[in-house]
C-alpha cells in the first residue's frame, strides 16, 4: 500500500528524501515517514508420511483449482508459528516438521508469501469453515489439480522443491532423513 495521507493524523503526505530509500511519503505534523507496506502471509504444502499432499478446495478462491494451506501472519507471530497455526486451523493437523521453502512475492495481491513444506502424520481432516473440502493426493496427481504453473505461482515452486528432495531420498543421498518421516 502506498500512503497518500497520514494514518495517524490524516494530513496529506509529501515526498521527502529518506536516506538511501529515496523519496518516501512523509507527515510533517507527526514527523514520520510512511514507507509502503504489504501483507505477510504463509503458504504451506502439507505432506504426509506416504508422500501424499493435502489439497484444499476453497470456493472463495477458485471453483476450478485446489490450493495449499495459506493465511495471513498476525502481529508478533513468526512465519513458522503462522504456518503451524494455519495447518492446525484449516486442516486440524499437527505439523511434526517444517521445512523452509523461501519467500515469494505475490504481485496480484501485493503480498509476501513465506513458503514451507509441513510434514504431518496422515489423519482425517478437521476442516475449518473456510475450507470446503480437502483430500490427500499423490505427488504425481497434484499438479493437475493445482493452479496452472506460471511465473509467480508459489504452489509449483514449493511442489518442485519437494519433488527434488524426494528424488534425493530415493537416490539414497539422505536415507536417515527419509527414515525420520
Amino acid at each position: 500500500m502506498h500512503y497518500k495521507f497520514c494514518p495517524e493524523c490524516g494530513a496529506k503526505l509529501v515526498d521527502r528524501q529518506a536516506g538511501d530509500d529515496g523519496a518516501v511519503p512523509y507527515c510533517g505534523a507527526c514527523n514520520r515517514f510512511w514507507f509502503d507496506s504489504f501483507s505477510s502471509c504463509v503458504i504451506v504444502m502439507v505432506v504426509n508420511e506416504l508422500q501424499e499432499i493435502a489439497l484444499l478446495h476453497q470456493s472463495y478462491i477458485s471453483d476450478e483449482y485446489d490450493t495449499f494451506v495459506a493465511g495471513f501472519m498476525t502481529p508478533g507471530e513468526s512465519a513458522e508459528q503462522a504456518a503451524v497455526r494455519e495447518v492446525k486451523e484449516e486442516l486440524g493437523l499437527t505439523v511434526d516438521e517444517l521445512e523452509y521453502a523461501g519467500t515469494h512475492w505475490f504481485d496480484k495481491r501485493e503480498q509476501l508469501m513465506h513458503a514451507f513444506i509441513g510434514y504431518v502424520r496422515k489423519a482425517p481432516f478437521a476442516l475449518s469453515q473456510e475450507v470446503d473440502s480437502a483430500s490427500w493426493v499423490s505427488v504425481a496427481d497434484a499438479p493437475g489439480r493445482m493452479f496452472p504453473d506460471r511465473p509467480g505461482n508459489t504452489q509449483h515452486i514449493i511442489y518442485r522443491q519437494y519433488c527434488k528432495s524426494i528424488k534425493r531420498v530415493h537416490a539414497g543421498d539422505d536415507l536417515h532423513y527419509n527414515q525420520q518421516r
